[in-house]
């Protein structure tokens, strides 16, 4: 049975990604044993291909099958008892490869619902539903996996499932990166394939719970498509379907911001990404993405990523130069 302790076990991060540069990689493992509660700072995709066990995040426990699938974000104390012939795929990421390169996925309610809200609801200990896919989607989606697997090791024999006590053991037979021409940039897309796949299959299940988590999800996605107009909370309620007050209490307790917050972080982020990508001003970025005035942005972004706006475009523009 997973351990239970206020200090769980922590996943060491270098037995799983064997290139910083590239953090990313996937495990199929068809025999999963029971794992004591463990902690990571990276995130992790979890598709249940055959068999059952319980999943223990925190002091919650649920039963899972064939077709599931769940998210974790690390810090929140995680592990399994009870397996019985569980096969997993694994797939590890680093949270920043995926926010770089997410585009308008994030427009997409079951994106939100399955990669933001479920794992925020879990952090805080309450139950939150999980997707399970049909037999023609997990076929899919295992074959997206291997398709990573495949661009990262080619055809080097499986990394098998171990207990989590031999983890170091297993680190030291790791398959190395073949280095491929294009392998990285193969396996990312075929990650992202599998984000929209999962993303794209969630639907509510018959609960009030789960409907208000898809109502959260779609107003989060109503942001993220309209992050430079001005979103007030009683559009998102009528969009969702709630009452105002309603909608506002559980929003709040979904994300632990209030709908303002939220939009603005969102729109500070979408305003990062334009100012690694694009050559506008900061005022134009501003105001692309909802800002009255360049200076109240300015202020706002140096309070979220303690640097200007100028100083993050300009540390850009010097990374890119070449040597």
């Amino acid at each position: 049975m997973p351990r239970r302790s206020s200090k769980p076990v922590k996943f060491e991060r270098q037995l799983i990604f064997g290139d910083r540069n590239f953090p990313l990689n996937v495990l199929i493992l068809d025999d999963h044993p029971d794992y004591p509660l463990h902690a990571h700072d990276f995130s992790l995709i979890v598709i249940v291909l055959h068999g059952s066990g319980v999943n223990v995040v925190g002091k919650e426990e649920f039963a899972v099958k064939a077709g599931d699938v769940f998210v974790h974000h690390g810090g929140r104390p995680h592990g399994y008892r009870a397996t019985r012939n569980l096969g997993v795929v694994n797939v590890i990421y680093e949270p920043s490869l995926l926010n770089r390169v997410r585009l308008d996925v994030a427009g997409l309610p079951g994106y939100q619902a399955l990669f933001v809200i479920e794992p925020a609801l879990r952090r805080s200990g309450r139950s939150a539903r999980h997707l399970t896919l049909g037999m023609r989607e997990l076929a899919k989606a295992r074959e997206l996996a291997e398709s990573i697997e495949t661009e990262l090791y080619g055809d080097a024999p499986r990394v098998r499932a171990v207990r989590f006590e031999q983890r170091h053991e297993s680190a030291t037979g790791r398959r190395k990166e073949l280095g491929t021409a294009g392998h990285r940039f193969m396996a990312l897309a075929q990650f992202m394939s599998l984000v929209v796949l999962l993303s794209r299959a969630y639907n509510t299940a018959p609960t009030v719970e789960s409907e208000r988590i898809m109502k959260i999800g779609r107003a989060i996605a109503h942001m993220e498509s309209h992050f430079g107009e001005e979103v007030k909370p009683s559009e998102l309620a009528k969009i969702v379907g709630m009452s105002e007050r309603n909608f506002y209490r559980f929003f709040c307790d979904v994300t632990h911001e209030t709908p303002h917050a939220y939009l603005q972080k969102v729109r500070l982020a979408r305003g990062a990404t334009m100012l690694q990508t694009s050559d506008k001003t900061v005022t134009e970025v501003a105001l692309e993405c909802g800002f009255s005035d360049g200076s109240y942005f300015a202020r706002q972004f140096r309070m979220a990523y303690g640097i200007s706006p100028r100083q993050f475009q300009t540390g850009r523009r010097k990374a890119g130069k070449p040597s």
